[in-house]
Order: C-alpha cells, then structure tokens, then sequence
C-alpha cells in the first residue's frame, strides 16, 4: 500500500481504516498493509497512534508502539532484507471502532497540516537521510517509556515520529529538518519533566 504525497497524514489511518473488515486491526496486519520496507508510512502511522486521541490514550500502548518503532528503525540501520517482528507484537491490536474515532477527531486538523507538505529540499530526505532519521526515531521512541509519567507528554516524541515519516513519504526535506531539531526538543522534554526519582523507585 502507499499513502498519497499530496495528503499523507490525512490518508495514514483512513487507509488502515477501509482495508480491515473486522472489529480489531492488529499490528501484523499494519506492517503486512504498508510493506516490510515502508519505513515512512509505517513510522508515520505509528507516530499518529501515539498523538491521536482516543486511541494514545489507552493504557501501554505507547510503550508497545516504542518497541516495535525500535525493532523496526534498528533493522532498517543496518540494512536488513525483511523486517522481523516478534509474533506476540504482531498479534497486538486496536478496535477499529477507535481508528476510526480517531480518524474523524483528526481529519479537519490533519488536512490542515497536509496543506503545509510540499517536496522540497530532497537532499534531506535521502538514504543518508533517512538513516539518521531512523537513529533518532529510535531515540525518540525510547522516551516513550519514561515519558509514559507525565501526562500527555508522549505526544511530543509521537508528534516527531510522525513528522519523520511524512517528511520521507511526501519527500520534504524541511519537514524533516524540523523533525530533527523536534527531536532535540523531546530528549529535553525527557530529561527535565520525567519524575525519575519515582520511576528508580519502582525497581529499589
């Protein structure tokens, strides 16, 4: 499947939406829509699970979206033929009832923002690019974990997930500039707003 360059995020779930017929969509099913290689579609869906209510809401979901973020952008690193995913992860899902809630909270804003895409700058969006783009995917969705402390915060490095992954599907180059200094951004979010007294002691 490939999302258009000219309304990407607001396609990002409609697509996920109108391809299930069952009342829950599961990750497997996700990656299997987009493609094993499709890191931007498919880190751009991930990135709006976390931001868009309802469905960044429920509970763990943002720490299941980190792992399979990190699974994904680590093997796209180092070059990997065909993403592996483990099955457990594969099998996780989300009511479709909530996509599509999700879908219809977010459509006039997403529109919006599909308004501002453009190609440009593509030398920003090339393989060397789209490689440090996947480094700091990866750091961002390991905030997601500690980030999970502090009230709606894990929508700024979901925020950032996204922007990575439209910038690299519609080709814009500033966009992803702008994803890079997020990133800078969120790791400060991080560092001075998560409680980490309270999360060490959870494992004393």
């Amino acid at each position: 499947m490939s999302t258009s360059n000219n309304a990407p995020l607001e396609e990002v779930l409609s697509a996920v939406v109108e391809q299930s017929d069952s009342d829950k969509v599961s990750i497997g099913e996700i990656l299997d829509m987009y493609g094993d290689r499709s890191f931007g579609p498919v880190i751009m869906l991930l990135g709006a699970l976390v931001v868009l209510p309802p469905i960044g809401a429920i509970p763990g979901l943002p720490m299941i979206v980190g792992v399979i973020i990190i699974l994904f952008s680590i093997q796209i690193i180092f070059g990997a033929d065909h993403i592996w995913m483990p099955n457990f992860i594969q099998k996780q899902s989300i009511e479709r009832k909530k996509l599509k809630k999700a879908e219809e909270n977010a459509k006039p804003f997403l529109k919006r923002l599909d308004r501002l895409i453009t190609e440009r700058l593509k030398w920003a969006t090339g393989s060397i690019a789209t490689y440090f783009a996947a480094i700091a995917v990866t750091l961002m969705a390991l905030t997601l974990v500690p980030l999970e402390f502090v009230p709606f915060a894990v929508a700024a490095p979901g925020f950032v997930i996204m922007l990575f992954g439209v910038a690299l599907v519609a080709q814009d180059g500033a966009l992803m500039l702008v994803g890079f200094a997020g990133t800078l951004a969120a790791v400060l979010i991080t560092v001075f707003l998560v409680p980490w007294d309270k999360i060490a002691g959870l494992f004393g």
